[in-house]
């Protein structure tokens, strides 16, 4: 009973906090470590321990989690279907994130997020990269060191063919695996 009313006093009423049939959260699943990222987004956040979030926060969260190539307008489409009157609501649960989230996952974020990764080896946008440009980047990029024989074993699983040229359906499937 004590947290509904810090829920109240925080965010309102319970009709101004959004709200989702968590039965739809099967329809969108995301994988383990991005809802470990999502759960830990959300704590901090929800410092009261209240179960809500503000819709300023929420929206900090979307655009850490893919939404940063939108409009505010998509985002708000986006939103709108995960409950038509979402946009008039104060506050999200975690339940909400993950339906949002694992919505845009679903329906083509992974992709995009794919070929954003890729997009970062193919700077010259040529369709494909190689050996230097995967070692360039993964040394740039990765806190570890990388030493050619990680190089090789990138290079192994994303050419099949043993060309030196990795296409983006390739390195995608790896990356989506």
């Amino acid at each position: 009973m004590e947290r509904r009313n810090t829920v109240s006093k925080t965010y309102g009423s319970s009709n101004n906090a959004a709200r989702i049939d968590t039965s739809k959260l099967s329809l969108y699943p995301l994988p383990g470590d991005m809802l470990a990222d999502l759960q830990d987004a959300f704590t901090f956040y929800d410092k009261e321990d209240t179960g809500y979030i503000t819709i300023a926060h929420f929206r900090n969260i979307l655009h850490n989690f893919g939404f940063h190539n939108m409009s505010k307008k998509e985002i708000d489409d986006e939103l709108k279907r995960a409950d038509s009157q979402f946009l008039q609501k104060q506050s999200v649960d975690i339940d909400t994130v993950k339906l949002v989230i694992g919505y845009r996952w679903n329906k083509g974020g992974k992709e995009e997020e794919a070929k954003e990764s890729f997009h970062l080896f193919d700077k010259r946008d040529r369709g494909y990269i190689n050996v230097n440009e995967v070692k360039t980047v993964l040394v740039n990029y990765l806190d570890f060191p990388v030493n050619d024989n990680d190089i090789q074993e990138f290079m192994l699983q994303c050419d099949p063919n043993s060309s030196g040229q990795v296409g983006f359906k390739d390195y995608a499937k790896l990356y989506l695996s």
